[in-house]
């Protein structure tokens, strides 16, 4: 008895964790990453410096690669940047507002750095708040540009007036807020609903937004591809190798996947251990429903005797039946009991996987408790019924 109500506590802790994972991913996957993720073929080029030695040779070459994607049949929009998400490939800086005013004790913040072309949030399907996109104009020698996301327009201008204003790098250790010369400033045009670059869920280097430079007024080596297309995205890879193999056949184009594959694999930390969880949730499960059929096999073939006694004394087979369920009941109920106990003991060593789900949610706790309890008294049914239809002439016939 001990063993099958310790088997019940277990099956519920375990059930419990289950439960709360799959709560926590279900929400993790109605998060809104900030741009569209079907049909969306990317990869990543490499220009090498010895062939492309300066800022003129690579950005000739970007827009020559940016004509030809463009021109494959099946695509609606072509886009590169020095960020893709969910590439482990992240660059941040400290930025600064004009005229902002820091607080006492508040510190210096690093937002996601990154490089964009034009077209390229339009390939993402990224969402425009206010203001534009990049365009060709947004050439070298003309003014500096920016785009940023709602995360970081808030934190400087909390009253939702960023359009049109500016931002610069602080270039002066002993006075951070000293403007730099007036080239060096960039006038935002556009703000766009905050994009996932490197999770879903945002991590501590995420709270604070991203800001976006045009990338014809600052080109880089390295170059992630967003296409999108209207086929689908997997059916074009051999015709955009090909393209850039024409363009510079030494020209590496790696790490092709689709958008979807990429958040589909950001996901692995938490699917494996939700998957992990539930299958020993249903292993244990299992074991409990069998402990506890078994004991109480055992013991109505221990008690047959008994029991044909007291159906001879006059029992009706309903009260032999409810004897028997009443002493499965009495097991689950008081490993259930330890269970909700265990449970809430390990609640702050689930709380690190979840997402906006409590380690102990009711509907969940409420849920899997009524799951445990619905098989256990399955388990509990089958020998309480052979218990009530004894023979009370042949159990007291046997030896």
């Amino acid at each position: 008895r001990v063993l099958v109500t310790s088997q019940v506590a277990f099956a519920l802790i375990l059930l419990i964790g289950a439960g709360v994972l799959l709560a926590s991913f279900e929400r993790v996957l109605t998060i809104d990453p900030g741009y569209r993720v079907e049909n969306v073929l990317t990869g990543t080029v490499s220009m090498p410096v010895s062939r492309y030695k300066d800022d003129a040779a690579l950005r000739a070459t970007q827009q020559r690669l940016l004509e030809r994607l463009r021109a494959l049949p099946g695509v609606e929009g072509v886009g590169t940047t020095t960020t893709l998400p969910f590439s482990g490939s992240y660059s941040d800086s400290v930025i600064l507002a004009e005229g902002y005013q820091m607080a006492p004790g508040e510190s210096l913040i690093s937002p996601s750095q990154v490089s964009a072309s034009d077209g390229y949030f339009e390939a993402m399907g990224a969402k425009l708040v206010a203001g534009r996109f990049f365009t060709p104009d947004d050439a070298e020698g003309k003014p500096r540009v920016l785009i940023i996301d709602q995360r970081l327009a808030r934190k400087f201008w909390p009253n939702g007036d960023a359009l049109g204003k500016r931002m610069f790098f602080p270039q002066d250790l002993n006075n951070i807020m000293k403007k730099p010369p007036e080239d060096q400033m960039m006038t935002i045009v556009g703000i766009i609903e905050t994009m996932k670059l490197r999770g879903l869920v945002d991590g501590q280097s995420q709270m604070v937004g991203a800001y976006f430079s045009p990338m014809r007024q600052g080109p880089a080596r390295t170059l992630g591809i967003a296409m999108r297309t209207a086929v689908a995205p997997e059916t074009l890879t051999a015709l955009v190798r090909r393209e850039i193999a024409q363009i510079d056949p030494e020209m590496p184009f790696y790490g092709v996947r689709t958008l979807e594959d990429r958040v589909t694999a950001s996901l692995v930390d938490r699917r494996t251990p939700m998957l992990l969880a539930t299958g020993f949730a249903a292993v244990a499960l299992f074991l409990a429903a069998i402990g506890i059929y078994g004991v109480l096999a055992y013991q109505v073939s221990q008690r047959r005797r008994e029991i044909g006694i007291r159906m001879a004394l006059g029992a009706e087979s309903g009260s032999i039946f409810n004897l028997v369920l009443k002493e499965g009941g009495l097991i689950v109920g008081i490993g259930a009991l330890v269970g909700l106990a265990g449970a809430f003991f390990l609640r702050q060593t689930l709380q690190s996987q979840l997402y906006e789900t409590g380690a102990m949610d009711p509907r969940v706790v409420a849920a899997v408790a009524g799951m445990l309890i619905a098989v256990a008294m399955i388990a509990c049914v089958l020998p309480a019924r052979r218990a009530a239809k004894t023979d009370p002439l042949i159990a007291l016939s046997e030896q």
